[in-house]
């Protein structure tokens, strides 16, 4: 064979090898050989780390805001009273961040900030800015917007490669932001003035806090609190916070890692916990990562929607599912991901089989159109579906349905109070579902419970924390405490047809008691 043929075979047998090996490096499986946290605090930030830092700062400046809603206040100036004592806790030293309240740290609302990133406070006024070293404390002066103190503060991180990490809040308004460059502290609105009466500065001085703290009466030695309170002292909501704290971060860590072993790179990451924490969401960003991906028919780039189930303990189950603001989306060559992770440790392999295939159990309980057994379809295609009731706020709490028999997965959560019931009376929360055939040209529907006093709405959440967007019919009743039953009555008109009625007659206003439930239908 002549030498220019044996140099065209070598040169081709190169290139095939060239090519299969970058074939190979980019759809190899990654071997699972570290933790999820994996290459956390050490080089440039990841991206799952960033995430979740901004995320769990962000709900803690969040969720110290919210505290105002509650204080007590003076109804004509709208200052706080003393027995307002919850403070913003920023450490530039510890690089931390907390709420305190009544002289406790609230473990639910405490996190570290980067680890190996500079931890700078700042405090921007008209009068100038100033960085707040060490320890500050702050504290919410009163609840009337034009009584605030003008002003804005800047929490920022710098280095591991990122440039700086910024958050600016105040004692209503909150936002974030990334810079590849150095942080540049924008001059305050010079137009702001200060109004008369103002509720003063958030910041809390030395002496105003040794004041609070002096006024705080001593805890008990016997009464255990926080993370050291016994489990089976815990309210069911309470422990599934505790669980759901010991695996957050940990589900960042291992959602990036998925992504990696899939042959994707990820661009942003979001964790939600549900309402009663028994279950979250993600929203994850993901992109293709090498261009053979694209040039062999592999390219993605979209988002990703995980449902996230704690199976019970420390262990927790996360596969992708359709998101339900689009539950109809499927990008073309879209990855699954399913795994399991344990907050306190590896999970044998002699307990996975058995455990993935409990996950995908309770996930596909939740995607089943069917929520109920009591259902009545109409003769105009119409149906009503009775789901469920339970005490409010439900959070943690059980339900049951209209004979008073439990039910074994709640249709959603909730763990805001809409209102202070009268000691007179009692309030529930009652679901129910509506479907109307749209082939037909929709319809109307009318609907009302026997004896209800009032009722309260709010946005409902399904288990997983995302928005309940397929006609779940739900609120808050009260009814007179001595009532034990109601009636959901309900009318249906489709198309330009009459109306069409049922009854779910005699719900139990008690869980385990069967006032004698019926469904009737209008002949």
């Amino acid at each position: 064979m002549e030498k220019k043929t044996w140099l065209k075979l070598i040169f081709t047998a190169i290139f095939i090898s060239a090519v299969a090996t970058g074939i190979y490096l980019q759809w190899r499986p990654v071997a699972d050989d570290s933790g999820p946290l994996a290459g956390w605090g050490t080089g440039k930030l990841k991206a799952s780390e960033k995430a979740y830092y901004k995320n769990r700062i962000e709900n803690i400046i969040e969720n110290w805001q919210n505290t105002r809603r509650n204080a007590e206040r003076d109804r004509k100036t709208g200052r706080f009273k003393d027995s307002y004592t919850t403070y913003l806790v920023i450490d530039t030293a510890e690089n931390a961040i907390w709420i305190e309240d009544k002289g406790k740290i609230q473990q639910e609302n405490h996190t570290e900030l980067p680890a190996k990133m500079k931890s700078m406070l700042y405090y921007s006024t008209p009068q100038g800015n100033t960085e707040l070293p060490g320890r500050t404390r702050l504290r919410i002066r009163g609840y009337n917007t034009q009584q605030h103190t003008p002003g804005q503060f800047y929490l920022v991180g710098t280095g591991r490669g990122v440039g700086n990490i910024n958050f600016h809040f105040s004692d209503s308004g909150r936002g974030s932001g990334y810079s590849s460059g150095p942080f540049v502290l924008q001059p305050y609105d010079s137009s702001a003035r200060e109004p008369e009466n103002s509720y003063g500065s958030l910041i809390v001085t030395d002496a105003e806090y040794q004041k609070y703290r002096d006024s705080i009466p001593p805890s008990d030695p016997n009464q255990l609190d926080g993370q050291n309170a016994k489990t089976q002292d815990q309210s069911v909501l309470d422990r599934n916070k505790a669980n759901w704290l010991k695996v957050e971060k940990l589900l960042y860590g291992r959602i990036e890692k998925e992504v990696v072993k899939a042959g994707l790179e990820i661009r942003n990451v979001k964790v939600e916990p549900g309402p009663d924490y028994s279950a979250a969401h993600a929203e994850v960003g993901a992109r293709s990562s090498g261009v053979l991906r694209g040039m062999f028919g592999g390219h993605f780039s979209g988002d990703l929607y995980l449902k996230i189930d704690c199976l019970g303990g420390d262990i927790w189950y996360a596969k992708t599912a359709p998101d339900p603001r689009w539950p109809k989306m499927v990008r073309r060559n879209q990855p699954e991901l399913e795994f399991l992770i344990c907050a306190s440790g590896d999970i044998p392999a002699s307990q996975r089989t058995e455990l993935l295939e409990k996950g995908r159990k309770i996930q596909q309980i939740f995607t089943s159109a069917e929520l109920s057994k009591w259902k009545a379809t109409l003769p105009n295609g119409a149906t009503a579906e009775f789901i469920g009731i339970c005490e409010h706020p439900s959070a943690g709490k059980q339900w049951w349905g209209p004979d008073g028999s439990p039910i074994e997965h709640a249709p959603y959560s909730n763990t805001e109070t809409y209102v202070q019931s009268p000691e007179d009376r009692k309030m529930f929360e009652i679901a129910w579902r509506i479907k109307l055939p749209e082939s037909l040209g929709g319809g109307t529907r009318h609907t009302g419970l026997e004896g209800a006093r009032g009722s309260y709405h709010g946005q409902l959440r399904d288990r997983y924390g995302s928005r309940i967007i397929d006609n779940l019919n739900a609120g808050a009743y009260t009814f007179d405490k001595s009532r034990k039953k109601t009636t959901l009555n309900v009318a249906l008109k489709v198309g330009e047809g009459d109306f069409q009625r049922v009854e779910f007659k005699n719900i139990s206003l008690v869980p385990g008691q069967d006032p004698g439930f019926k469904i009737e239908m209008e002949n």
